[in-house]
């Protein structure tokens, strides 16, 4: 049993390292030729890394793309569990588009698919509002007495940002299914010229006790379009569904 669980890890991380290698070369190889997105006259040029786990708060640039690809070992008090998660995004419409996220292959077996449409946005599109409705597809088995099947959130998004410093997205939506609330904040700070902090803090608010968890990374920008990530994920309420999490990120994108 342990042979094949070793096994199983061995196969995980090759997949992460192929995927990763992969998302890679095929950005920076557009990145050479240069980024070149319209919104209206305004170009779109933006080498900022997102944070970790949560989305955007604004629509993206049309044809534009990101891809958050995460390798990470969860604590729990019966022990420890190796998994992936990750964040895909492109713009398809200057008034919306469609992400799709995991936030962890086995630990949370759903598939968001999150739908934004566009309220507000200034000149540059780098600050906003947005109307945000997201459907969660089932995609392992059941973690305890939690909710399983199709899940049904709605809710709004904002962002702040002071262009080249510093980026604050902002998500309050309801979950239909479960019948509770759930609050999202990323921020991404730039530090150095190629070394940015970011700060993810989530909570879950409803019948039970809330749920408020923060993950913390510093991200190194490689390459002009490319980021790697180490973070640390710790509830910090006495609900919780983790001990803590370890977090490896390779971020590609052309915004």
């Amino acid at each position: 049993m342990e042979g094949i669980d070793n096994m199983t890890k061995i196969v995980h991380q090759r997949v992460f390292l192929t995927l990763a290698a992969f998302a890679v070369m095929s950005v920076e190889a557009e990145a050479r030729q240069g980024f070149n997105y319209q919104q209206g006259s305004v170009p779109i040029i933006h080498h900022f890394p997102h944070p970790l786990n949560a989305t955007m708060a604004i629509p993206d640039p049309v044809g534009s793309y990101n891809f958050r690809l995460n390798a990470f070992r969860q604590q729990k008090d019966n022990g420890s569990t190796y998994d992936f998660s990750g964040h895909l995004s492109y713009g398809m419409f200057d008034w919306g588009g469609i992400h799709l996220r995991s936030l962890g292959v086995k630990t949370t077996p759903l598939t968001e698919m999150i739908a934004m449409v566009g309220l507000w946005r200034n000149g540059r599109r780098t600050q906003g509002v947005s109307l945000l409705g997201i459907v969660g597809l089932p995609t392992g088995k059941k973690e305890g007495n939690g909710h399983h099947g199709l899940t049904y959130l709605a809710g709004l998004t904002g962002r702040i940002a002071k262009e080249g410093i510093i980026t604050n997205d902002m998500i309050l939506h309801y979950d239909f299914s479960a019948k509770h609330t759930i609050t999202e904040t990323g921020t991404v700070v730039k530090l150095m010229a190629n070394l940015f902090a970011t700060l993810d803090a989530r909570g879950t608010f409803g019948s039970d006790q809330p749920d408020i968890a923060l993950l913390t990374s510093l991200k190194f920008q490689l390459f002009a379009a490319t980021f790697l990530a180490l973070g640390y994920h710790t509830p910090v309420t006495n609900t919780r569904t983790f001990s803590h999490q370890v977090f490896v990120q390779v971020e590609v994108g052309s915004h």
